[in-house]
C-alpha cells in the first residue's frame, strides 16, 4: 500500500521504505535507515508540530502573487 504525504509517494517494501518524489527522484531506506528515520522523527516531533503550528499561522507555503495586467496599445 503506498501513501502520499504532499508531493512524495511513500511504501514498504521487504528492505525497506521508498519515497518518490513527483519529480521521479527516490530514495530507497534500508530498514535501519528507515528506523533511525524514525527515530529522528520521534525525537523532533514536538518540534515540528510547533513549527507547522506557527507556519500555519505565519507563513503561506503557495503565497498568491499579485496579478499585474499591462494593457497592450496596438500601433497599427
Amino acid at each position: 500500500m503506498d501513501a502520499i504525504i504532499g508531493r512524495y509517494r511513500a511504501r514498504m517494501e521487504d528492505n525497506g521504505l521508498v519515497i518518490r518524489h513527483a519529480s521521479g527522484i527516490s530514495f530507497d531506506l534500508t530498514i535501519d535507515e528507515t528506523l533511525g528515520l524514525l527515530d529522528f522523527i520521534n525525537a523532533y516531533r514536538q518540534t515540528l508540530l510547533i513549527m507547522q503550528r506557527d507556519a500555519d499561522t505565519q507563513r503561506d507555503t503557495d503565497p498568491e502573487i499579485e496579478r499585474i495586467v499591462l494593457e497592450r496599445e496596438d500601433n497599427q
